[in-house]
């Protein structure tokens, strides 16, 4: 994996049915939709096999789902496209997103709500790391999708989750390694030459607890960063083209292997179809960029993952949703999320196409340098909160991003 050239991805919903895609599975546009991204110049798309849809109960995945998910990567694979598909979906776009056999009849309090059997709800959710009865499910899942798609020329990884840490934290070291392995394993049954990742969360680079990158790394084939929407009282500016290299050069130290960079990308300004009635509420936190800014930004950030050697970048999302679906969860309440595709609502190009037009020269082998990093990991762990706020400091400074 080393050797191959760096991968230019992109997340993939429709836009006009966006997390609801697999229920409501029109496969006219979806074709469309995979000829428009090879087009532009990707080389891979992500998908989510969303987990209720796929796993309505503990011992039943859906054959009909099979069938649409081998659709897609047969689609994808006539546009010469791969697919990384992501397991256990999980979080997405700031709800949990959970089959009904995940959730206890109690409530509780958290950041992000439950939406489960078409509706959003506050039950508390069940340990994936420690509940066996879970874990036999998950194993389940994972071989019913290994039997289905393994062996297809289009699939180029799995991806154990998105974000997992959002809705479950694994309570020790001991839990999560038990789990990394049996889930790891059970992906390498039928083909151990796909390899295998898991998208972390910033919240795993400042916790003390989660799934740390050293331990992943121990069952991954690399490691994937997701650059979080809302950038923290560190790095406030969503144009700040620095953020997703750091984050993916301080996985790769933690971690001490190869590197995926995703999620990255920033909301513009829409532009709505002619026929469209639709107006959006501007909340008052609510950023949205030009264009012009998102192309700038695209084209640094682009360059600087090429530049600190990380394997590839995935855009966060591929289109701007369709306004006939604001309304949906989670677009009614996460107004930016309508707005962060790589082409309009109405399917054409946004002004950062441009920018996978041309072909970046290599950088040099002796622009890549880690003597920012002034400590060691044991250290960073006494309070990784404030050291990845400092070593961001450094990072800017060392490499004259301000």
């Amino acid at each position: 994996m080393k050797d191959q050239p760096f991968i230019l991805g992109i997340n993939y919903w429709s836009q006009k049915t966006a997390m609801f895609m697999w229920r409501q599975f029109d496969r006219s546009s979806i074709k469309e939709d995979m000829a428009t991204i090879s087009d532009l110049g990707f080389s891979c798309v992500r998908i989510f096999p969303l987990w209720e849809h796929f796993q309505p109960k503990p011992k039943v995945v859906p054959p009909a789902m099979l069938d649409q998910l081998v659709e897609v990567l047969e689609m994808a694979g006539d546009r010469n496209l791969n697919v990384m598909v992501t397991l256990f979906t999980g979080h997405m776009n700031g709800l949990n997103w959970l089959p009904p056999w995940m959730l206890l009849a109690s409530t509780e309090r958290s950041q992000y709500k439950v939406f489960s059997m078409d509706k959003v709800r506050t039950n508390k959710i069940m340990n994936q790391y420690v509940d066996s009865e879970i874990i036999e499910a998950q194993i389940f899942f994972l071989r019913e999708l290994t039997n289905a798609v393994s062996g297809h020329p289009a699939l180029y990884a799995w991806d154990l989750g998105n974000e997992p840490s959002l809705w479950s934290i694994p309570p020790d070291a001991f839990s999560a390694e038990l789990w990394l392995q049996a889930m790891t394993e059970t992906l390498k049954e039928k083909d151990d030459t796909i390899p295998v990742t898991l998208g972390l969360h910033v919240n795993d680079l400042t916790e003390s607890g989660g799934l740390k990158p050293r331990l992943v790394a121990k069952y991954l084939d690399y490691l994937a960063i997701h650059v979080p929407p809302r950038r923290g009282p560190w790095a406030e500016d969503p144009l700040d083209a620095a953020l997703p290299p750091f984050l993916g050069c301080i996985v790769g130290w933690l971690g001490k292997i190869p590197v995926f960079v995703q999620d990255f990308g920033v909301a513009t300004e829409p532009v709505l179809p002619k026929t469209s009635s639709r107006e959006f509420r501007r909340e008052a936190d609510l950023v949205l960029v030009s264009e012009e800014d998102s192309a700038q930004i695209t084209a640094e950030v682009l360059t600087r993952l090429r530049r600190f050697k990380m394997m590839g970048g995935v855009w966060k999302t591929y289109g701007d949703y369709h306004p006939s679906i604001w309304d949906w969860p989670p677009l009614d309440k996460r107004v930016s999320e309508r707005f962060c595709g790589f082409v309009r609502s109405d399917g054409s190009p946004k002004l950062a196409a441009s920018v996978l037009e041309s072909r970046p020269t290599e950088p040099e082998e002796d622009e890549v340098s880690v003597e920012w990093i002034d400590l060691p990991e044991e250290d960073y762990y006494r309070d990784p909160r404030q050291q990845l706020s400092r070593l961001y400091r450094r990072f800017r400074e060392y490499y004259s991003f301000d």
